[in-house]
């Protein structure tokens, strides 16, 4: 008899230029986001904690990082109940982008 283990569904993609964290990973991803304010004006949300032994952390994600779009949707100006209303509609298994240096990407005395 073959003993039984868990299944685990891979992060499936993860990909990371140094600036571009493109990643699919299974729910729960192990990330707190918080919401950031530009102006009066939505800044989508960044990485406020991780944890290190989710999902997330393992496809690449880390504190800091700039979530700029849910299953290919762009939500750089998206409020947090957004954001997370298109990860918690997502299946199982999300698509997500982030940025790792929101700053250099986001010059906020622009907006």
């Amino acid at each position: 008899s073959i003993p039984s283990s868990p299944l685990y569904i891979s992060s499936g993609l993860s990909f990371n230029d140094g600036d571009q964290i493109l990643i699919s990973a299974q729910k729960p991803l192990g990330i707190v986001l918080e919401e950031r304010e530009l102006g009066g004006v939505g800044g989508g949300c960044v990485v406020a904690d991780i944890d290190e032994l989710g999902s997330a952390y393992r496809a690449g994600v880390r504190f800091g990082d700039w979530c700029v779009a849910v299953q290919n949707a762009d939500v750089r100006f998206c409020s947090i109940d957004e954001v997370l209303k298109r990860i918690g509609d997502a299946p199982k298994v999300v698509n997500l982008r982030f940025h790792r240096n929101p700053r250099e990407i986001f010059d906020e005395d622009k907006y």
